[in-house]
């Protein structure tokens, strides 16, 4: 790895050469300046093209450090973004292991609150149980607990800033000059990798995750998840439990203890199925050295450090994904597909995706579920992304990359072990729920207060728009698609205000009229009851049926947003 950069301008000297030196001088190819003449004059590292591209730009990663590999890591996840070759030699990316003297991490806490919680451990193990390029990890003794203490490495932090700053600007020029970095909005993407980036620098939003999942399976006594010590937490420095038992993957130790594995494979990765459908928080990376099993099959998870969290907007619209996917509906899935994707400005619509959805469905429709490889099929549809210049948003990234995790893990434990047969209660719970009763009275609830503010702030609006026009008027710029979405808006909010009042109308005058004179309707209670009733059902239908619709054109509301 090359030697820490002075100033932000010998790093981006760095950057610079390193990628030149890998043949990848066309990302800072718009850079130019003072950087030009050292670029020139740097020579490829392999001129007999021992190496491919892909691997090239890892070892350039690896060359660049801490930052690069993260963000490489990152990006391994994202194979809507990147060609599978590419993808996959990106995941061979390892955290630098340079250890540094407990000493030195302990002198890095001069004068810092860190400082004087350090005394309230017993003892601390100062050699290292592990290391990784943002931090390092060691074992102590907190109030008679066995604990392992994480700490920041020193100067990690302004260095990783500096790095996101120098990728912020790199990203700026390759959206002017490169046409596919423009597409693909690499100045969004690096802001969500910086992000990502810089929480996973806060040890506190870590051990937040690490809570919250405690809570959630606090019911769960085959998964256990370890214990915070927030007296000595801070965002540069993590205690927990410490916890041991045999690594998930290996196989022989488990047969020696007599684990069962089949139950081991289905309680792990249900673990992770409970987490997307019933939680909404799911952790993100739940490779085999994250996971250890206790003598009993009883599952420890630990890192915290990237999760992901899918809203209800996101989980609503992942409804009508999951029944195309089990109907073969290729229309009904890519309409979702492309509602849950970001087309970068394009107008993609359904139908340019459907030809290919429904081959892609064709070619696993003969297959029988026991057979039917999820990770597979997650793989096909990314490609197929890929290839219509889609993209997913980070959550759902990640979850497709947690979901192929989970499977393989699975079939790793156990051979035999079938994903779809553990997946599929919580997949179908999870539907039910969202179109229960209750869900579908929250949706109501949720109309009526957006009809009721609408209501509200139209006066308002009105006075102010009277206002401007008494005092000369108002110069009005509208392209046709936007005045066609204020429309659409303006008309589907106007039907819902007045379905509503016919609702509330017919309900209030039936029940007015069966009062006023009961002996005189007493025949006709029945059918007046029921017509009131047919005519509150197709209009409170309507009302939850254009609760989650969309405009007629989403590519152009797509669009819009995109600005």
């Amino acid at each position: 790895m090359l030697e820490r950069a002075r100033t932000r301008a010998d790093r981006l000297m760095q950057i610079g050469e390193v990628f030149v030196k890998h043949g990848l001088g066309f990302l800072v190819q718009g850079l130019g300046g003072p950087l030009a003449g050292s670029l020139r004059r740097v020579r490829r590292l392999d001129p007999q093209a021992r190496h491919t591209q892909p691997e090239h730009l890892r070892m350039a990663l690896e060359e660049l450090g801490p930052t690069f590999i993260k963000v490489g890591q990152l990006v391994s996840t994202r194979q809507d973004l990147l060609p599978p070759a590419y993808t996959r030699e990106l995941a061979k990316l390892q955290d630098d292991s340079s250890q540094i003297p407990f000493a030195e991490l302990v002198n890095a806490l001069s004068g810092q609150p860190e400082e004087a919680m350090l005394e309230q451990f017993a003892s601390i193990d100062e050699q290292p149980l592990a290391t990784g390029s943002i931090g390092q990890v060691h074992a102590g003794v907190l109030r008679g607990e066995q604990v392992v203490i994480k700490f920041r490495k020193p100067g990690v932090l302004e260095d990783v800033q500096q790095d996101l700053d120098i990728i912020s600007d790199i990203a700026a020029l390759l959206s002017r000059y490169v046409p596919i970095a423009k597409q693909y909005d690499v100045v969004e993407l690096s802001r969500q990798f910086a992000r990502t980036l810089r929480e996973e620098l806060d040890y506190t939003i870590e051990a937040t995750y690490c809570d919250r999942f405690a809570t959630y399976f606090d019911d769960d006594p085959e998964l256990h998840i370890p214990t915070i010590f927030w007296e000595a937490t801070t965002s540069s420095m993590l205690t927990q439990e410490r916890v041991s038992g045999i690594k998930i993957s290996d196989v022989e130790q488990l047969e020696a203890n007599g684990v069962d594995r089949h139950r081991l494979a289905v309680n792990a990765t249900g673990a992770m199925c409970r987490m997307v459908f019933e939680f909404g928080l799911f952790h993100a990376d739940p490779h085999p050295g994250n996971l250890f099993v206790r003598p009993d099959g009883t599952i420890n998870l630990i890192d915290f450090g990237m999760c992901g969290e899918l809203d209800d907007e996101f989980r609503d619209n992942m409804l009508p994904l999951f029944i195309g996917l089990t109907t073969e509906n290729a229309r009904q899935c890519s309409r979702a597909v492309v509602r849950l994707t970001n087309s970068h400005g394009r107008n993609v619509t359904p139908q340019e995706v459907e030809p290919e959805m429904a081959r892609l469905l064709s070619h696993y429709s003969g297959q029988s579920l026991d057979d039917l490889n999820i990770g597979k099929v997650l793989a096909d549809v990314m490609a197929m992304l890929h290839r219509h210049q889609l993209s997913l948003p980070p959550e759902a990234a990640l979850l497709i990359r947690m979901i192929a995790t989970a499977e393989s893990l699975g079939e790793l434990i156990d051979p035999e072990f079938d994903f779809i047969a553990v997946l599929s209660p919580y997949a179908s719970a999870f539907v039910t729920s969202r179109i229960s009763l209750d869900a579908l009275a929250k949706r109501l609830s949720s109309l009526t207060r957006e009809a009721v503010e609408f209501g509200v702030e139209v006066p308002s609006s009105f006075r102010k728009i009277m206002g401007v026009i008494e005092n000369g008027g108002f110069d009005v710029h509208l392209r046709a698609d936007e005045l066609e979405e204020l429309i659409d808006r303006v008309e589907v909010v106007g039907n819902r205000l007045v379905a509503g009042a016919v609702l509330a109308a017919v309900i209030n005058g039936s029940a007015k009229v069966i009062s006023y004179q009961p002996d005189r309707f007493r025949h006709w209670q029945s059918l007046l009851i029921g017509s009131g009733a047919g005519s509150a059902g197709l209009l409170g239908g309507y009302l939850l049926s254009t609760a989650g619709l969309r405009l007629r054109r989403p590519g152009r509301r797509r669009r819009l947003r995109s600005r």
